[in-house]
């Protein structure tokens, strides 16, 4: 599991050390660099992607994130031009760290010379021992803010789906469980509680279920086109259920979840960063599915999400107090603009009641402030 991340003159953070736990949430006001601290890890992930890390260079722009040049990415107060990665891991000594010159000339990255030499982690780039674990190698999903919404198809893709990828957007998670919605997990799986079967597909409608009661998810492909269709139906009391309706008639919010849940089921080992899991979701939805997403850490899944939503929050709040999570499985983040500009970050702890050691000031405190403006004598 990841346990660490280190930066230095990167974007926002003149420096940054940040803890992970299994589940790991990034709050703050919007701009104040969470999805910048996300970045890090996808540009990392990229880079060995494309195979660039061992030729001494880093990929700003990919797949997974587009940052620009050089010069976006380094630190603007910065005081030298080295930016540094640094990396640790719960269940690996070695530490991986990457610094790398900003050279103004050609506005780019470049390792640094006393770093760059051609046997250093025998030619791989990184440490042999991190090869096959997240956030370089091994199963990583990253779902951002920008999801896919309701659409009348969806892309029927057998290379995505063999090869686990579900899209930043989310635009191949029903591809991918339009494939292996009939593979069976194991028995003591937390995500299925509450399931007669361990499918794959089932345990997705028992969560789409929690989020939107009564909802079920109805798939159709058509090969010849290479497409995917997806609608809706949902519960009637007393009666059957509804006609199957088109996604695109639906509402935003379960096109929005869906990704997300098909991601919260990785395999052990996987690394899950999701932006905005409570998008276009009711308050109730939102709480349920950091349920899910405590669930998925039991199943060896860490999650990792940049979050603006106290009822997201909450519910991980709720499974520690429930004794579905320890405190410490449990990390929550607040991130602000210090008196230089750079960001900086507090991290309240959380006890086995689900309280918080602190509240800074701006973090998740807005409610109260409303209501003491409501009950506030009109003058």
């Amino acid at each position: 599991m990841l346990a660490h991340l280190g930066l230095s003159n990167f974007k926002c953070f003149a420096g940054l050390e940040l803890d992970f736990a299994p589940i790991t949430l990034l709050c703050g006001l919007n701009g104040m660099g969470k999805s910048s601290a996300i970045q890090a890890l996808l540009v990392l992930r990229q880079s060995y992607e494309l195979r660039v890390l061992r030729e001494g260079m880093i990929a700003l722009g990919g797949r997974l994130a587009d940052i620009g040049t050089g010069r976006d990415a380094l630190f603007e107060g910065a005081e030298t031009d080295v930016i540094e990665f640094s990396l640790r891991r719960d269940d690996v000594t070695e530490p991986c760290v990457l610094a790398y010159d900003y050279d103004s000339a050609s506005d780019r990255l470049d390792m640094r010379q006393s770093e760059a030499a051609p046997d250093r982690f025998g030619g791989l780039g990184i440490p042999e021992s991190w090869r096959d674990a997240p956030p370089f190698g091994g199963t990583l999903h990253y779902v951002n803010a920008e999801r896919v919404g309701p659409r009348k198809t969806h892309a029927l893709s057998e290379t995505f789906a063999r090869s686990g990828d579900l899209g930043t957007r989310g635009e191949y998670a029903l591809n991918y469980l339009n494939a292996h919605g009939g593979d069976v997990h194991a028995r003591d799986d937390p995500r299925f509680e509450g399931c007669e079967s361990r499918r794959l597909v089932d345990g997705i409608e028992r969560w789409l279920a929690e989020v939107s009661p009564g909802a079920h998810l109805r798939l159709e492909s058509i090969p010849d086109a290479d497409a995917l269709v997806a609608g809706f139906t949902f519960d009637r009391k007393g009666d059957v259920e509804t006609q199957r309706f088109r996604a695109t008639n639906v509402g935003f919010g379960l096109s929005y979840v869906l990704p997300l849940l098909v991601a919260m089921f990785a395999p052990k080992g996987s690394l899950c960063l999701i932006e905005n899991p409570e998008a276009h979701l009711h308050p109730r939805g939102q709480t349920k599915l950091a349920d899910l997403a405590v669930r998925a850490t039991k199943a060896g899944v860490q999650v990792i999400a940049e979050t603006h939503s106290d009822h997201f929050m909450d519910g991980v709040r709720i499974a520690v107090r429930d004794g579905l999570i320890a405190p410490e499985d449990a990390v929550f983040h607040y991130f602000e603009r210090g008196d230089e500009g750079a960001a900086v970050v507090s991290s309240p702890r959380i006890d086995r009641d689900g309280r918080l050691s602190e509240w800074p000031v701006g973090f998740f405190d807005q409610h109260e402030e409303n209501l003491a403006r409501l009950l506030a004598p009109v003058s």
